[in-house]
């Protein structure tokens, strides 16, 4: 096989390395790190790597000149065999894919399973990875968990990969918390593919958008794509008293059901406890959500929440509309109540009957009850309410007729109406 033509430089015609591993180092191509290499940094000295785009092999510090530091990072990897070599101008039968993950949450995914982004949604506007903007000043309390995880599969195993992105609002790592010195070096927006087969990726611009990431040959040729969208959006699920969210949701916590089912789909779904979220609307979930307004450019908002979680729903918004002016520009577009409590304390037992301020679209769901079945637990009517004009009783359905306020959000006809009519107001 022929190496790769290029203008000799001090003397030596050099080339671009071809294999994973060596990026860096293997001047002339042979896939061995050996005197011949060292002889080219020496005829390299003083160059930029803008003179001729091989000389990126031998800037080691991506400083974009070849100095002495580089000389230093040769010698550390003198010797290194890189493998059978692989003309990336000839044909080759590698493959490989990128396979995106749904965001995390502090510490990893939990209250969610690990979720892959579905291969036919990796390139959809909506339903494609979709990331936060990881602006400066965005509160991780729990540690840094805005970058999405991407895995990469090459076969053969070191077959000469690029990676390649349509703008640099993509940020490459192969370290979660972005640990310094493990960020991908893109030239051109276009990057060999580090040894490691798990990588993250964050959106490192300040607007909003839209960016690909792309793995493929040196050719040019493309083997598969993932188109980042920027989250505009979040969701909040309140469960009811005595539910926490878990991993995964019990099948008896509709709330969280319904989460997990926006997860998937690509929404941001937060997940607390009712009681994260105080009588005047303070706590842990307004925090999460004004931060995400005020750093992530967050602009629309849904809640819905099951008996106690459908009073802390309205007061959640009832604080959040009152303190708009301080907080920043974003409209709440969706909230839901099945069979709402006021939750004004753990023992609070009033049905919750207010429509939350402000919402463009309310959606109700509750059950009249009986005492002996509820224990003077039971939503009502509200006004303005889908479906109109106050909301559904589900006991006036065939299929909620027996409902009592232990089942009400459990039925699959109520967690359908939340993700649709959900779905259909706002997008991730």
């Amino acid at each position: 096989m022929a190496l790769i033509a290029a203008a000799p430089v001090g003397g030596l015609a050099l080339a671009d390395c071809a294999q994973t591993g060596c990026e860096k180092g293997d001047l002339n191509g042979d896939c061995l790190i050996d005197l011949s290499d060292l002889a080219g940094f020496l005829g390299a000295f003083g160059a930029t790597t803008g003179d001729a785009a091989y000389l990126a092999d031998a800037d080691f510090d991506d400083s974009g000149a070849i100095e002495l530091s580089d000389l230093a990072g040769a010698l550390a990897v003198f010797g290194r065999d890189c493998g059978p070599f692989i003309d990336p101008n000839e044909p080759n039968d590698a493959t490989g894919t990128l396979t995106a993950y749904r965001p995390q949450f502090g510490t990893g995914y939990a209250p969610y399973l690990r979720t892959a982004v579905a291969d036919g949604d990796e390139e959809d506007a909506e339903r494609g990875p979709g990331i936060r903007i990881n602006n400066p000043g965005d509160a991780d309390p729990a540690g840094e968990d805005d970058l999405i995880e991407v895995t990469v599969s090459v076969s053969p195993p070191g077959a000469p990969l690029r990676l390649r992105r349509s703008a640099n609002s993509l940020s490459v790592w192969t370290t979660r918390g972005k640990t310094p010195g493990t960020q991908v070096a893109f030239m051109s927006d276009e990057a060999a593919l580090p040894g490691q087969t798990t990588l993250w990726v964050e959106w490192s611009a300040a607007a909003h958008g839209q960016a690909t990431l792309s793995l493929g040959k040196p050719s040019g040729e493309t083997l598969d794509s993932l188109r980042f969208h920027t989250f505009r959006s979040i969701v909040t699920a309140l469960g009811g008293e005595d539910q926490v969210p878990t991993t995964p949701a019990v099948a008896n916590s509709g709330t969280y059901v319904v989460a997990e089912a926006l997860y998937q789909r690509g929404f941001d779904v937060l997940q607390f406890d009712e009681d994260n979220v105080s009588p005047n609307g303070s706590g842990a979930v307004y925090d999460a959500i004004v931060d995400a307004i005020q750093h992530r450019q967050v602009s629309e908002v849904a809640i819905y929440g099951y008996s106690h979680g459908g009073g802390s729903t309205y007061d959640l918004a009832e604080r959040l509309d009152v303190n708009r002016a301080g907080i920043g520009m974003f409209e709440i577009r969706f909230t839901s109540y099945a069979d709402s409590v006021e939750n004004d304390s753990d023992i609070d037992v009033q049905q919750e009957l207010r429509r939350p301020l402000s919402v463009l679209y309310h959606l109700n769901h509750y059950q009249h009850g009986t005492l002996l079945e509820d224990f003077f637990l039971d939503g009502g009517p509200v006004p303005n309410s889908n479906p109109p004009p106050t909301g559904l009783d589900v006991e006036t359905t065939p299929w909620g007729a027996n409902s009592t306020h232990f089942t009400v959000d459990d039925y699959v006809q109520v967690r359908s109406a939340i993700e649709l009519d959900l779905g259909g107001v706002m997008a991730p």
